[in-house]
């Protein structure tokens, strides 16, 4: 759901026990955890959607707080677009946080190796997305942000290339075309997507920038009822990228199990294979494994070692109607782990 494009960079923890509570398509996620850099996490998600069209009202909160007093907040608002007879929708997003990080570049092997920074941050968005047809949907969004951004180590070579470390404010806008044939938005059997997306920015302190990314999506589902779905995505940007804008290995997406923004870089590769298996008309597992690289340039992909891992995960839909799932998935990534709470799949 791309209501949760951008709640969803807090959703690595360590889950001790969760719960949901359904009314319709309403759900509210109590979120317990803990992080060795964070401490205690407590939190909680909330998301509502009138009806699964996807120019439908709808509206999410997330929330986490850490016993060391850090916090994420985001919020999303979906409304219907104000073209008769054709489902384009608004899109308004805000995020805050201020939230503890690693950043590992792309030769670290260990989680000693990484550069712990400070991230205080606000984020604005407001998109609108329109579909030429059955198949095809355009959109463009405007971004407006700040942060302050503290290292422990402002000197480490992990940071020799990267522009923007201390902070700062930024205007973007972002334009995206999607093609989807997917039979089912929320657990499709069948059908490809693919979405290329083209970012162009300006930061005060490192001059404009650009950002794109293509992903894509197949689905296949087997005799015996198990759905294939094979994914990944390439990133691409230029030098004076900002460094909390720089391409990175999303781990509650394609590299389940890694904490986003630890590894970034001008240029990323990922590639997930996962079997999703039903159980009951309610529950759902899945067993994915998964490989990434960050790099320079792809160039430098295979300078070091892939980074690989798998993972399972369990899904439970809160409507009898159709699969609309809340996900737990636990996954490795070179002997990291982590779990993410997320609503709908993955990819």
């Amino acid at each position: 759901m791309r209501l949760f494009k951008h709640a969803t960079l807090f959703g690595v923890v360590t889950i001790s026990s969760w719960s949901a509570v359904q009314a319709s398509d309403f759900i509210i996620l109590p979120v317990v955890g803990s992080q060795p850099d964070t401490g205690l996490q407590l939190g909680v998600a909330a998301f509502w959607e009138s009806s699964p069209e996807p120019d439908s009202l709808a509206a999410s909160v997330f929330f986490i707080g850490t016993a060391n007093n850090q916090q994420a907040l985001a919020l999303g608002l979906r409304t219907p677009g104000f073209i008769e007879g054709k489902q384009d929708a608004f899109d308004f997003g805000v995020r805050i946080s201020r939230f503890p990080n690693e950043f590992y570049g792309y030769q670290a092997e260990y989680i000693e190796n990484g550069e712990k920074y400070d991230d205080l941050s606000l984020e604005l968005r407001a998109g609108w997305s329109y579909p030429l047809n059955d198949v095809w949907r355009v959109g463009g969004t405007l971004i407006t942000a700040w942060a302050d951004i503290e290292f422990e180590n402002p000197n480490d070579p992990l940071l020799s290339n990267a522009a923007w470390t201390e902070g700062g404010q930024v205007q973007a806008i972002e334009l995206s075309v999607t093609r989807d044939t997917r039979d089912d938005l929320s657990w499709p059997t069948g059908g490809t997507f693919a979405e290329n997306t083209v970012t162009l920015g300006r930061s005060d302190d490192a001059g404009v920038y650009y950002t794109t990314s293509k992903s894509g999506a197949v689905y296949w589902q087997s005799p015996f009822r198990v759905i294939l779905a094979l994914g990944g995505q390439v990133q691409h940007a230029s030098a004076d990228t900002p460094f909390v804008y720089m391409p990175t290995l999303n781990g509650s997406q394609w590299m389940r199990g890694v904490v986003d923004g630890q590894y970034r870089h001008q240029s990323t590769i990922t590639s997930q294979l996962e079997a999703r298996i039903p159980l009951t008309r309610r529950f759902a597992s899945s067993v994915f494994v998964h490989a990434g690289q960050v790099g320079e340039a792809p160039a430098d992909w295979l300078d070091t070692d892939l980074k690989t891992g798998f993972g399972t995960g369990l899904r439970y839909s809160i409507s009898d109607e159709r699969r609309l799932n809340i996900r737990v998935d636990l996954g490795w990534v070179d002997g990291r782990s982590g779990v993410v709470i997320n609503f709908g799949e993955a990819f």
